[in-house]
């Protein structure tokens, strides 16, 4: 009786914990736009390489919220790539670069500022970069 009693309990909070969970997941909506970062990034599943190195640049600020949002859904996006920020030792091997931007910007100057040229324009502020090439 007194496992029963305790089934009875654990099932009651699982499916208020699940309805109080749909509740929130329904009211939030998804502010850095984790879920639609995959999307965006497909298309480049076909222009670079798997296991490749991509840097990664923002004009978000730098905090727990935003660029760490940002940065680990395109993390996620690309994956088999390995995506580093710029800061990282060995973001400077990356030949391709993803900047994503909160706003509207002049991307080819802020892919020009890094020695970048701006390759694609994915749409909702998301950049795609090519190292330029040394002069030969």
């Amino acid at each position: 009786t007194a496992v029963a009693v305790l089934a009875s309990v654990a099932i009651y909070n699982a499916l208020i914990q699940f309805g109080l969970s749909s509740q929130f997941a329904s009211r939030m909506s998804d502010p850095y736009k984790v879920q639609s970062m995959e999307v965006r990034l497909r298309p480049l599943h076909d222009i670079i390489p798997a296991g490749e190195t991509v840097g990664f640049f923002s004009d978000l600020p730098v905090d727990p919220s935003g660029s760490q949002a940002a940065f680990l859904a395109a993390r996620h996006g690309l994956a088999p790539r390995l995506l580093v920020k710029e800061n990282a030792r060995s973001a400077a091997q990356a030949r391709y670069w993803l900047g994503v931007f909160s706003q509207q910007l002049e991307f080819i100057s802020e892919g020009n500022k890094r020695g970048l040229w701006m390759e694609r324009d994915l749409g909702a502020y998301v950049v795609l970069y090519r190292k330029q090439e040394p002069a030969r």
